[in-house]
């Protein structure tokens, strides 16, 4: 899961930012939760233990591990290109982007204020799947390529989980249910047809919470049929659903009123200029 929250805060210090510890990428601190260990650990084991092994058979375990992990960073940095794409956004419709989180249930980041219209919520959702794609583009060349030039079977499906990865990303955050990046767009998008962005909210917001219940569904499912990897991953997405939706959606759906109002309000102010005098 990914998705970008806005939380107005101070501007931190450049100590500040190392003293709080990170990285940092385009000059925007990239702050990895310690359970991003866990979440390696969990990718490279689903891969070495489920895929590799099908993908390339007849190879060592120590090749199916090497290989799982190198697909678990890939991870990683797919979720990290992921917030990139909507810090840039950010920038560009005039947004500061105050750092990135990485967690075990994905990404999130965190910028000065909310978009100002429903058009640049809509672009700053977006960006982040649309990164993925990008990314997924390019893995799948380099794939084709592996494939093509006779290389190793274990490294031609390195590349093929990296297109997954990615396309998963994508297609997961683009569906409408907050706080996936597709409830963000719909709700903007909600906000002005419906004209009542708190309604809106609460759509997106409860197709968030029917989300959040059907992965642990699946999760139980899995369970019961012996798939442990689909039902821990399941598990995991929907109690950090859940999670996000108690912590952080509160506040968006408040803050979410603001900017789509004055937009709002300009449509009624030029309905009743072009409106004719009685």
């Amino acid at each position: 899961m990914a998705s970008s929250v806005v939380r107005p805060a101070p501007l931190p210090r450049i100590g500040a930012l190392r003293a709080a510890g990170g990285v940092s990428t385009l000059a925007i601190a990239v702050r990895p939760d310690i359970s991003c260990l866990l979440a390696i650990g969990l990718s490279a084991w689903t891969f070495a233990d489920a895929v590799f092994p099908a993908a390339a058979p007849g190879r060592g375990l120590v090749a199916y591990v090497a290989t799982g992990i190198v697909a678990a960073g890939g991870l990683i940095t797919s979720l990290v290109l992921h917030e990139v794409g909507h810090a840039i956004v950010g920038r560009w419709i005039g947004l500061t982007p105050r750092h990135i989180s990485l967690s075990l249930f994905g990404g999130v980041t965190v910028f000065d204020r909310e978009p100002g219209t429903p058009g640049q919520a809509c672009a700053l959702a977006l960006a982040g799947p649309v990164a993925n794609l990008l990314v997924a583009v390019v893995a799948g060349i380099v794939h084709v390529v592996l494939v093509d030039a006779g290389a190793d079977p274990l490294a031609a499906a390195a590349a093929a989980s990296i297109v997954v990865i990615n396309l998963g990303i994508t297609l997961v955050n683009l569906i409408p249910a907050l706080p996936l990046d597709g409830g963000h767009a719909a709700r903007a998008v909600l906000g002005v047809v419906l004209r009542r962005p708190d309604i809106a909210g609460a759509i997106a917001d409860a197709i968030g919470r029917a989300l959040g219940w059907t992965m642990v569904g699946v999760a139980v499912l899995a369970s019961a049929s012996g798939d442990a990897a689909i039902a821990v991953w399941a598990a995991l997405i929907g109690f950090a659903v859940h999670d996000h939706m108690q912590r952080v959606v509160p506040m968006t759906r408040s803050m979410s009123r603001a900017p789509l109002a004055p937009v709002l309000r300009r449509d009624d102010a030029r309905r009743v200029a072009r409106r004719p005098a009685a």
